[in-house]
């Protein structure tokens, strides 16, 4: 497999989900990064840019430079992989696609559904490109084991999935009209974050680890989404009951407001046959409730979980996590590119799972704001 040339838009200085994609990517050594736009200011561009092995003439004053540059050159970038906010992901992803550039991106899928409709009309128009999207949750091993489980049917029929995903993005500072913009920053301005905050940064996530692992689409929900204040008006949390097409109920939690709430990810999902429960904060364990049994804990790579050692980097009994995960990604899309074998499964997020996430996001806006139930 050929190390695929990868450039970076995004993840600049400061950015902790930059330096997250840059590991990642760099894990399996199936990407080389040599170009990039890392920030507005062009001398901190190239500074940053510089301090991590680019060439100076490879820093771009900004994506479209970077789009049409690499273009030209012999040995231009085979790959892009864009962190940047929300309400910019369309525009810059459309780019490269037409150009034939592959796309990785960070998620949501795009800020709003008009965004996504037409990013993924877009994506669907050009067989050539590989598309993938880092809903990096999606990537553990335990929540791979689920979704085989889920698929070979050891759950029965699903009837119900219970997830949540709180933070506190205050760190429990109180928070005043007058320090809102210091603590939030850019995710105060719905143009960048997109249509709803709290939806698009980490409800993204719950809503698509739902549909990922039970293979289930949403059909219509009621939501109930909270500003920050009268004064702070930014989307804090998010509260929606969900009809499954398969007739499955679900409830869904997303906040930034849950002080004390450290990445509270957890799902949970009920079938005729038993049951499922997976908690982020211990990933290499997944809870297996059969109705007439016992309680099973499954522990990643080990005896009963032998489909989770396909997406384990080291030996059971040793913590694994967060990057490994991401890294996870990295290498699939790696993977997906440089293969012609048409009929190979891949597991990563793709167009189709961002375009559902933003209709989900829209429903619950939509019904949030008419008080009723909305079909999606």
């Amino acid at each position: 497999m050929k190390r695929l040339k990868l450039g970076i838009i995004g993840g600049g200085p400061g950015s902790w989900i930059g330096h997250v994609h840059r590991i990642a990517s760099r894990f399996d050594d199936k990407y080389e990064i040599v170009a990039g736009v890392f920030s507005r200011n062009y001398k901190i561009n190239q500074s940053f840019g510089t301090s991590i092995g680019i060439k100076k003439n490879r820093c771009y004053k900004n994506y479209k430079d970077l789009c049409y540059s690499e273009k030209k050159i012999k040995n231009g970038i085979d790959v892009v992989s864009i962190m940047t906010p929300p309400g910019s992901h369309q525009e810059i992803a459309e780019l490269f696609i037409k150009n034939n550039i592959h796309v990785i991106s960070d998620k949501p899928f795009a800020g709003s559904l008009p965004q996504a409709k037409k990013l993924y009309k877009t994506i669907k128009s050009n067989k050539k490109i590989v598309y993938g999207l880092t809903h990096n949750y999606s990537a553990y091993p335990m929540v791979r084991h689920a979704k085989k489980l889920v698929e070979d049917k050891k759950l029965g029929n699903i009837e119900y999935i219970n997830v949540e995903y709180v933070q506190d993005w205050s760190n429990g500072k109180k928070v005043t009209p007058g320090s809102a913009k210091k603590i939030f920053k850019w995710k105060l301005d719905k143009k960048i974050a997109g249509v709803s905050t709290v939806l698009n940064e980490i409800g993204s996530h719950a809503y698509h680890l739902c549909n990922y692992i039970t293979g289930l689409k949403g059909k219509s929900l009621f939501a109930d989404i909270k500003q920050y204040s009268k004064k702070i008006k930014f989307d804090t949390n998010a509260q929606v009951f969900i009809n499954y097409e398969n007739g499955a109920k679900g409830l869904f939690w997303a906040s930034t407001t849950a002080k004390g709430g450290v990445y509270g990810l957890r799902i949970r999902i009920f079938g005729s046959m038993g049951s499922l429960e997976w908690v982020q904060n211990d990933p290499n364990y997944l809870k297996y409730n059969a109705a007439n049994g016992a309680t099973k804990v499954l522990e990643r790579g080990f005896n009963e979980s032998g489909f989770s050692k396909n997406f384990s980097r080291i030996k059971y009994g040793h913590p694994e996590g967060y990057l490994s995960a991401f890294s996870n990604l990295y290498k699939e899309i790696a993977s997906k590119i440089n293969s012609k074998n048409s009929k190979k499964r891949f597991y990563f997020p793709t167009a189709y799972e961002g375009l559902l996430t933003a209709r989900f996001i829209d429903g619950c806006v939509k019904s949030s704001f008419k008080k009723k139930w909305v079909a999606f």
